[in-house]
């Protein structure tokens, strides 16, 4: 009886599989007919990477496709801004994992509570980030819209608004900001 179910059962993921295969290889047929973003497609302001960044200001772009216009607005503004969150996260990490090489143990670069309140930093983003440019285009063949958006943060503004919010770390800050590895904040 064993025999019989676990044959029937492999005659059935046989199948199965089999036809996953072949709905695979039509789906990716057609995806080879749909239509593709190129270089053209972009607005002359969008940057080639998802954050880019000068001595003054950090810069996120992010693309959304919806139903409305204005929600594929709202979700390329939100996903440019969890782009500069994330970028400016590595960012600190990597800053204070170099200076607390630098320093050594005593400066408190390497405390637990020290790294807790660092992590939760790249919220400043939120309060700072400016909406510097966002374009809609149709999705042609689609009922959808594809927008486009440019989210800004000045890195001055950004390092003080850090700093309030690492108040009760202002030794570890500083040591921070003194770094050689903060000179390319």
């Amino acid at each position: 009886m064993h025999r019989i179910s676990f044959r029937f059962l492999a005659a059935i993921v046989s199948v199965l599989v089999f036809y996953s295969c072949s709905g695979t290889e039509k789906a990716s047929q057609n995806n080879t007919q749909s239509p593709k973003a190129s270089a053209d497609e972009y607005p002359s302001w969008y940057g080639s990477r998802s954050v880019e960044e000068n001595d003054k200001v950090m810069m996120g772009y992010a693309t959304a496709i919806s139903d409305d216009s204005a929600s594929s607005i709202s979700k390329a503004v939100s996903w440019a801004e969890s782009e500069l969150k994330s970028s400016l996260s590595d960012k600190l990490e990597n800053i204070r994992s170099e200076a607390a090489v630098e320093y050594g143990a005593e400066s408190g670069l390497d405390s637990s509570r020290f790294l807790i309140a660092l992590r939760k930093a790249d919220n400043a983003i939120s309060y700072l980030a400016v909406t510097a440019n966002t374009e809609v285009k149709t999705v042609e063949g689609y009922d959808s819209f594809r927008s486009f958006a440019e989210v800004t943060v000045t890195k001055e503004d950004l390092i003080e608004r850090i700093g309030k919010r690492l108040a009760g770390y202002e030794q570890q800050w500083n040591a921070m900001k003194e770094s050689k590895a903060f000179k390319n904040f």
